[in-house]
């Protein structure tokens, strides 16, 4: 995740005020709510990635087949949708409906780039309630979900035969079958990533920002509770047991499970190509119980947003449910693999029955969404700073999360001035 500088997200909140405030009546919209003129296009800003891009102009097809509404599908950058939609936007160039990662809404909302969506309750409830908070920011509805992933555990068949069901057995294997001298492992993750350590800190009482009501408090960080200490206890523990190597990088934990020389990895659905590719015989589980609970990893939530200036704010909202409907989403995932968060769609025999996808799905319902507001980019550096000096060896894990609240408190105040 990255985050812009906060002097140009300043300037990018004073270009789209000024802009948005001297442009046309956005919605068009009459009195009695309809939209005054009537629909004859609209635009999509969809990932630029074939699979993705195909499906969604098919998709287009059966809409327009359905309305008789023109749909014009365009493929942009998924990472620089933001920065095209803040010029593009307010010059009338713009796409009525667009879509990025979850991570980025509470900035896109806070800009005026994407607006709130009316939506019923009960087509709310068809998705996974994590996924409809990933598309909620300061308690309002942006858009609707269509993909979600999450980290889950890997294993080589050939190398475990019996799948740990707690965290502490997965420990012990990796104690009984690492070798660091002969680069041979039993489990390894990048533990000095806290991507992929929430699970830890989740399962012990940490979090990030306190959450309720819709809401996330930036004044109530949870890094350095004790639950948090206690996580990053069990984390430095696998350092001093040299069951995980110092610096440990994807590339590392990737080669090393295609060589068979790790029998189990944390990583996520977009490594299974690759370890099909390898020949790997493996297998997906979610992750091992920690202290008796289902681990809540961190997870990442693609939707469709509504652009706050369309001119077809209630056709494009019929679009956006169009895409975001279980015929639609079991259609993107045949063609794209993304997992979808749509309940019944879950029980599909086609996913259900798959067990690798099975397995990140129940991983999946059962996480967390990653803060979607713009707090969240000032924290991913100093926790990051502070496992790699536990790594080392550098800093107590009280110290190390102490120091690192203290800096996650000086970024954001100063992200605020």
């Amino acid at each position: 995740m990255k985050w812009k500088k906060m002097i140009s997200y300043l300037t990018v909140v004073a270009m789209v005020g000024v802009l948005v405030a001297c442009g046309p009546d956005r919605n068009r919209t009459g009195a009695d709510g309809e939209e005054s003129e009537k629909t004859e296009q609209l635009v999509i800003w969809e990932n630029k990635e074939s699979s993705m891009l195909n499906h969604t102009q098919k998709m287009a097809k059966e809409y327009e087949e359905k309305t008789g509404i023109k749909v014009k599908v365009v493929g942009v950058d998924l990472l620089k949708m933001q920065d095209k939609l803040t010029l593009d936007g307010p010059a009338g160039k713009g796409p009525d409906l667009v879509t990025w990662p979850h991570d980025r809404l509470g900035s896109t909302a806070i800009t005026g780039l994407v607006q709130p969506i009316d939506i019923k309750q009960g087509l709310m409830d068809q998705y996974s309630e994590s996924a409809i908070q990933a598309m909620t920011y300061d308690g309002k509805l942006y858009g609707l979900p269509y993909a979600t992933e999450s980290i889950a555990l890997y294993y080589n068949k050939k190398l475990m035969k019996k799948i740990p069901k707690t965290w502490d057995e997965l420990i012990q294997f990796a104690e009984e079958n690492s070798k660091p001298s002969k680069k041979k492992y039993g489990f390894l993750f990048e533990g000095e990533n806290f991507y992929y350590d929430y699970f830890l800190f989740d399962a012990m009482g940490g979090y990030v920002f306190r959450y309720q009501n819709g809401k996330y408090d930036v004044n109530d960080i949870g890094l350095n509770n004790k639950g948090s200490e206690e996580a990053l206890k069990k984390i430095k523990e696998l350092y001093e047991k040299k069951l995980i190597p110092q610096g440990l990088k994807a590339d590392t934990v990737n080669g090393l499970f295609k060589e068979e020389k790790v029998a189990a990895v944390i990583n996520g659905p977009w490594a299974i190509k690759d370890y099909e590719s390898a020949g790997i015989d493996f297998g997906v589980i979610p992750l091992p119980k920690v202290e008796g609970k289902d681990p809540q990893t961190f997870i990442g939530v693609k939707g469709w947003y509504l652009s706050a200036f369309t001119n077809h704010k209630k056709a494009s909202t019929d679009l956006m449910r169009f895409l975001s409907s279980k015929e639609a989403l079991k259609k993107r995932y045949q063609a794209t693999g993304e997992i979808p968060p749509h309940k019944e769609l879950l029980q599909d025999p086609l996913i259900k029955d798959d067990s690798i996808v099975h397995s990140f799905s129940k991983q999946a319902s059962q996480g967390t969404p990653m803060p979607n507001i713009p707090a969240m980019g000032q924290v991913w550096e100093p926790i990051n700073n502070a496992l790699s000096f536990v790594a080392q060896g550098k800093r107590s894990p009280e110290a190390a999360l102490d120091e690192s609240v203290k800096m996650i408190e000086e970024k954001i105040k100063a992200q605020k001035q």
